[in-house]
């Protein structure tokens, strides 16, 4: 569906949306929200970006608020840049995995009354599992079974039937598999932010009096003229005009030997110049070079992976 004319973008900063389950319970509160016409998510950057005609956008932060998640507005057209690395103690989920192992081992052999395992179960639980309770009850109360809800009914289950040390240790077992989850999305995080800083900010352009200038990357126009000398990075996707170079494209194509460019080969941004100095013009803007598409291509898989995965 298309935008209506008169209609905004407006982008928010959410911390707490690391993964599918977040953002479907965003998209099913926000689709219910008069005025609301396009949502875009990019989770590698927990940025969502909302096409509306609302007078402000209030009552999207407080829907989202609702959902027991912040959103920060964030200034269009500014960079989006990589969100901080979110440190969590260690302990609480050492405690959880420490009273699961616990609890199963006393119920195995017998050597505690069941009130001393429900205990040290009710310890893990809480330790380990308090966030997923608490996410699991916004999704009830939103009508939405994600997982978090299922695990939180599967729990308090298996605690009503007397099952306390299974309880507990299904609890720990499914914050570990939370845990890898974040970790795995912050390694794609990291990779995108390393795939960023390949590109320099700024490249050497010929002006309309024959000068040479430093200019933002940003700001060049197709069909520039730009210089980049040995050991430079190069700033544009682009053909090369005058000289002759050996290139390492390894950060793009991952071919092992540097490759060979004279006049008329295509060179990429982020790559590296080796051996000679090289002239060439631009053919693709900053944000359209080839590096600036693996890294959307990149954002784009991580927010359309099937709701099973």
């Amino acid at each position: 569906e298309s935008p209506t004319p008169g209609a905004r973008l407006s982008s928010f900063r959410i911390e707490a949306m690391d993964c599918p389950t977040e953002q479907t319970l965003i998209q099913n509160k926000l689709s219910k929200l008069t005025g609301v016409q396009q949502l875009e998510f990019n989770l590698i950057n927990r940025v969502l970006d909302v096409t509306h005609d609302l007078p402000d956008i209030e009552p999207i932060v407080e829907a989202i608020k609702s959902l027991g998640m912040h959103a920060e507005p964030m200034d269009q057209g500014a960079e989006t840049p990589g969100p901080a690395p979110r440190k969590k103690p260690w302990w609480p989920l050492a405690l959880s995995g420490a009273g699961a192992l616990l609890a199963e081992v006393i119920h195995f052999t017998g050597s505690a009354p069941n009130w001393v395992v429900a205990g040290i179960a009710l310890v893990s639980i809480l330790s380990g599992g308090l966030a997923t309770y608490k996410k699991g009850w916004i999704a009830l109360k939103n009508r939405n079974l994600n997982i978090n809800a299922l695990m939180s009914i599967a729990v308090t289950g298996a605690v009503l039937i007397g099952q306390w040390p299974e309880a507990a240790m299904v609890m720990f077992l499914f914050t570990v598999a939370e845990l890898i989850e974040a970790r795995s999305l912050d390694r794609a995080r990291n990779a995108i932010s390393g795939l960023m800083q390949m590109t320099p900010d700024t490249a050497t352009v010929l002006q309309a009096d024959g000068s040479w200038l430093e200019q933002d990357v940003k700001t060049i126009g197709l069909g520039a003229r730009v210089r980049v000398r040995p050991g430079q990075r190069i700033g544009l996707d682009g053909e090369v005009l005058s000289g002759r170079s050996t290139i390492d494209q390894a950060p793009i194509t991952g071919e092992s030997l540097p490759v060979e460019k004279s006049v008329g080969d295509k060179v990429f941004a982020g790559t590296i110049n080796q051996a000679g100095s090289l002239e060439y013009a631009v053919t693709a803007a900053a944000n359209n070079s080839t590096l600036a598409r693996i890294i959307h291509a990149v954002e784009q898989a991580q927010g359309a992976r099937a709701p099973t995965q």
